[in-house]
């Protein structure tokens, strides 16, 4: 019986470690990201009335970003890109903008990586993302170093 007990323990601890060690393996960016508007500080700009984020992985080292946010008003918007963490400029598609914007990732760390959108070639905002170490928060930080826009902390919550 006591055999039995350990071989099962034996297994459960292998099993918790090999599923820890796949989790920390995956992109910890991945998923459906709700706001936390406690926690979020929308610096000069009005605070939405929802904002989620989903990212998918392509499985080629690409991922895409969609971004959808109700205003106060109930109007939608949203916006979109395929990107890499190469450091390329990716384009991004917007429900609601006439002018070309561009994006471009890098990996710092395995749970951090910035970014920077171009507006018709010109930085507009530069940013973080870190995702906390229990895989459940991901906070964004932007800086807008071309406009008298305050710098945001923007804090989500892993739906899925």
């Amino acid at each position: 019986m006591v055999k039995k007990i350990a071989a099962l323990l034996i297994t459960f601890l292998f099993t918790l470690v090999s599923a820890t060690s796949l989790a920390q393996g995956a992109n910890p960016f991945l998923g459906t990201w709700d706001i936390d508007f406690r926690e979020s500080n929308f610096g000069s700009a009005t605070a939405p009335a929802n904002l989620s984020r989903t990212y998918f992985d392509h499985g080629d080292e690409t991922y895409t970003y969609m971004v959808i946010t109700t205003a106060q008003d109930g109007s939608l918007s949203g916006t979109t890109a395929r990107y890499s963490y190469s450091g390329e400029q990716y384009p991004i598609a917007s429900f609601n903008q006439d002018q070309s914007a561009q994006i471009s990732y890098r990996k710092i760390a395995p749970t951090t990586v910035e970014y920077t959108v171009y507006l018709n070639g010109e930085v507009q905002q530069i940013g973080a993302k870190v995702v906390a170490p229990n895989y459940q928060q991901l906070t964004i930080i932007i800086q807008f170093p071309n406009s008298d826009l305050e710098d945001q902390v923007l804090v989500f919550n892993k739906c899925d």
